[in-house]
């Protein structure tokens, strides 16, 4: 089944479902109408026997509807004889009718009658049916409900085929133009439909999924970029002291100095790409971690103004929430003038951390792109205070491994100010 299409999966289930109902569809159809045939006759056989009362006399029996369902016998009551011209009995009980004894010999038991008398007290009238009429009826017609029941079926299946056809157009010409995708070199989206049922929620999730690929492309090269960039300064400066080793024949201290410092580095980026990399898997159970706690410990024996508004407590793994917590300081303490603010607050509905300083801040068209790894506003400034770029996008990929949320906005201290929700 794994290898069969869906259209060919729903029909192949429609036609077991259908093939199952074959054997009992028309049984239950029967007994429906049955039961409903035989409750006609019954509010006929009402119908029969007030008019009956009112004048047995002149009502012609041979005239009345579906009279051939039903038997009729007039006694006097006078005499106790059966009056015939006014009696009437159907074809189909002519063999069970016994003249002698003026009743049914045959299926007794199966009649279904009322006695009552006449309106002038001078007849009894029994007016009934045969419990066997309604079978008989319906047997004879039994295989009109097997041929409903077929055709009913192909109309099912037609319609499932032109539902199927409708329904999964959209994902037909979807998968046509997916082919022709290449979602890493541009962003590129498929036809939406007006719909909000599951194909077109389907195709809305794609889309979104597209724009993600597209934007792991972006920043995938220009991290590659970046790398490329942090390690090239100090492997040209080792590359060009070695070969200053190599012309002057000997070794100085000064020379020695420089290739250990070009070798601390390197070794200083990798670190931080490691450390990148292992900040959104964590290491260690998740607890319950007092946050104001965490931050007290943190700005022990700093000038920094901790405002203690809000208890907070998040599940998380302590060591990662150090790290985060550790970048966001080390971020403010670059570039700040004096002063670092952290403060717990309720932004909305959602517990906050917020970290500020009054340094010269972030331009608000770089607010996106600080969280990319080896990105810096001001090169040769987060250079000479001794940056690599990595702080931000760790704090991004810790936040995003406990679905928090960060932001930056424009700090009224002057700085940057980064608001983490939980």
């Amino acid at each position: 089944m794994q290898s069969v299409g869906i259209r060919t999966k729903i029909i192949i289930i429609t036609l077991i479902v259908l093939g199952g109902g074959f054997f009992v569809a028309p049984d239950i159809l029967e007994q429906i109408a049955e039961i409903r045939y035989r409750s006609a006759l019954e509010d006929g056989r009402e119908r029969l026997v007030e008019e009956l009362e009112q004048d047995y006399r002149n009502l012609n029996l041979r005239n009345s509807p579906r009279i051939g369902d039903y038997f009729v016998f007039i006694y006097d009551n006078q005499s106790g004889k059966l009056i015939r011209e006014y009696s009437y009995f159907p074809p189909r009980l002519v063999d069970d009718f016994n003249p002698k004894k003026v009743e049914f010999d045959v299926n007794k038991n199966d009649l279904n009658f009322i006695k009552t008398e006449s309106l002038d007290k001078k007849v009894t009238i029994v007016a009934g049916f045969s419990e066997s009429t309604p079978r008989l009826i319906v047997d004879g017609i039994e295989r009109l409900f097997v041929v409903s029941y077929i055709i009913a079926s192909l109309f099912v299946v037609l319609g499932i085929l032109i539902s199927l056809e409708i329904a999964l157009r959209p994902v037909n010409k979807s998968i046509k133009k997916i082919s022709q995708f290449e979602p890493l070199a541009k962003v590129e989206r498929l036809d939406g439909v007006k719909s909000n049922d599951e194909i077109g929620k389907l195709i809305s999730t794609f889309n979104s999924l597209l724009e993600k690929v597209h934007i792991s492309s972006i920043s995938q090269k220009q991290f590659i970029s970046n790398a490329s960039h942090e390690l090239k300064t100090p492997l040209t400066s080792l590359k060009l002291q070695i070969e200053k080793l190599k012309k002057e024949g000997s070794v100085e201290k000064k020379n020695l100095a420089g290739i250990e410092e070009d070798i601390f580095e390197i070794q200083s980026i990798l670190e931080a790409l490691l450390t990148l990399e292992t900040s959104s898997k964590g290491d260690g159970s998740n607890e319950e971690v007092n946050l104001n706690s965490l931050i007290k410990t943190a700005v022990e024996d700093t000038d920094i103004d901790f405002k203690n508004n809000l208890q907070i407590k998040v599940i998380a793994n302590q060591k990662i929430l150090k790290l985060m917590l550790n970048n966001l300081i080390g971020n403010a303490e670059k570039f700040k003038s004096k002063k670092i603010t952290i403060s717990t607050e309720l932004i909305g509905e959602s517990p906050s951390v917020i970290v500020e300083d009054d340094g010269v801040g972030i331009n608000p068209e770089n607010y996106d792109l600080i969280f990319t790894p080896f990105w810096q506003e001001d090169e040769s400034r987060t250079r000479n205070s001794g940056g690599k770029g990595l702080g931000l996008s760790i704090v991004k990929n810790i936040v995003t491994k406990y679905g928090w949320s960060v932001s930056v906005d424009r700090s009224e201290l002057g700085g940057a100010k980064f608001i983490i929700s939980f």
